[in-house]
């Protein structure tokens, strides 16, 4: 009698609904860059292996992802550069509160490129140096062959032909000391210690924000996730993260970087399984409502299938038939594969049909060849080949390390291929990733730039 008890409790307990509440988060940055790294409060330095930008905590650009550097802030302003040929010519000045002036004049960065005083040190077309001010344009006329940064509103210049190593010649140089407004004079004596690098200051270090206590990191099954105190916010998933600063954190995911934001909205998700029927309902933040979501179900940590929610708004819904599968089910709500919720049932997943099951699916296999050269324009042409090894066709989707991606449809059972085309400015090792139908498969290969720079 009690075992039959216990069963008929067992019974009841797997139709109940799997209820779930969190604090929301979004994505500020996709993971989708090769680096992302603090650069100001609310302000990240954004790179792939071509170029580098600015975005802030908004997802707006404040330099977009066409530069070739950005120097640290320092003295409260920061330099965005473009080469050309040998030289970086400064397109931008940026500021650490998020604007920034464009530098209209052909000017480019010298041996100092950093501000101090509100003047920084630059070199025009001739070669020739002068100060540029915080608003773009030049402070002090470019008419020195060498120059220093400003130290207590006085730089030492000269002009002399090989820069302050003619001051010290047999026949000795002028050397002058102006102020900033850029008023001249001669300097009467010059010590060569005074031209020493640790005299005449340095750029700054990268910015490093204070982490907010609030908030821990936690990890599980070689992924991090976050939490307050005992409530978790996003469940592990990140293969690293970092701590958490004016609300948002710089995690990875598939290799590649990106930037979670934290807010106060929450994210309500109920599930329910009984008899090869899964069920489900959420409501989500506003920020998601035009997002899709997904309800993920896991069998045994084996069997892996993604259904698409019904909705557009912050209310979705879920009423799908799912294979009969006994053992540990868990359940994860995502957009924009970001898990916002995960719930494991471990009393045998919500089925009240003990029967095993199959499992759902099948694999994917991807291959790519091991080298693939550049061509002439610095293109690497990479041939990819997919193999569905399920029982349906099935959309693969094929992206790379570097950001590119492609998509073919393979009919089961066959073989599909695509071409990434990727840009390249050295020698790089890129990870190929294909996935679709809850299934993943990658490869890595290594690409050979025509000529690196």
């Amino acid at each position: 009698m009690n075992i039959q008890k216990s069963l008929i409790l067992l019974i009841m307990c797997l139709a109940l609904p799997i209820v779930g509440q969190a604090q929301s988060a979004h994505w500020a940055l996709t993971p989708t860059y090769q680096s992302v790294t603090p650069f100001a409060p609310n302000l990240f330095k954004v790179k792939t292996y071509a170029s580098v930008g600015i975005c802030d905590a908004d997802e707006k650009w404040v330099v977009s992802l066409a530069m070739d550097s950005i120097t640290n802030i320092t003295n409260g302003f920061a330099l965005a550069l473009t080469k050309v040929k040998d030289k970086y010519r400064i397109a931008y000045i940026i500021r650490e509160n998020g604007t920034r002036e464009a530098v209209k004049e052909e000017l480019y960065a010298g041996d100092h490129p950093y501000f101090s005083e509100d003047r920084c040190p630059v070199m025009n077309k001739k070669g020739k140096y002068g100060y540029l001010s915080p608003s773009g344009d030049l402070a002090i006329a470019c008419d020195y062959s060498s120059v220093q940064p400003f130290l207590n509103g006085r730089a030492l210049a000269t002009k002399e032909k090989g820069g302050f190593a003619g001051l010290f010649g047999k026949k000795k140089g002028k050397a002058f000391e102006i102020d900033l407004k850029g008023n001249a004079r001669e300097a009467s004596q010059v010590n060569p210690d005074a031209l020493s690098s640790s005299s005449m200051g340095k750029m700054s270090e990268a910015y490093s924000p204070n982490p907010d206590p609030a908030y821990q990191r936690f990890s599980e099954n070689n992924a991090y996730g976050y939490r307050k105190g005992s409530t978790i916010i996003l469940p592990a998933q990140f293969e690293s993260a970092s701590s958490v600063s004016n609300d948002c954190a710089i995690v990875m995911v598939n290799h590649l970087f990106g930037v979670v934001r934290f807010n106060s909205s929450d994210v309500r998700c109920k599930v329910s399984e009984s008899g090869g029927h899964l069920k489900a309902e959420a409501t989500l933040p506003a920020v998601w409502e035009k997002k899709v979501a997904t309800i993920t179900r896991v069998v045994n940590g084996s069997s892996r299938k993604e259904f698409e929610m019904e909705g557009t708004g912050m209310e979705r819904s879920l009423d799908v038939t799912v294979d009969k599968e006994s053992g540990k089910k868990v359940y994860e709500l995502s957009c924009d594969k970001l898990v916002l919720w995960r719930n494991v049932n471990n009393a045998g997943g919500g089925d009240d049909d003990d029967r095993g099951g199959k499992s759902s699916g099948g694999g994917i296999s991807v291959s790519a060849p091991g080298t693939v050269k550049a061509n002439a324009k610095n293109i690497c042409s990479v041939p990819v080949k997919v193999v569905n090894r399920g029982s349906s066709a099935r959309t693969i989707s094929v992206s790379a390390s570097t950001g590119q991606s492609a998509s073919v449809k393979v009919a089961a059972g066959k073989t599909g291929s695509v071409t990434l085309s990727i840009p390249v400015t050295k020698d790089t090792k890129c990870r190929i990733t294909a996935s679709g139908g809850g299934a993943s498969s990658s490869c890595s290969t290594n690409l050979k730039a025509k000529f690196a720079l």
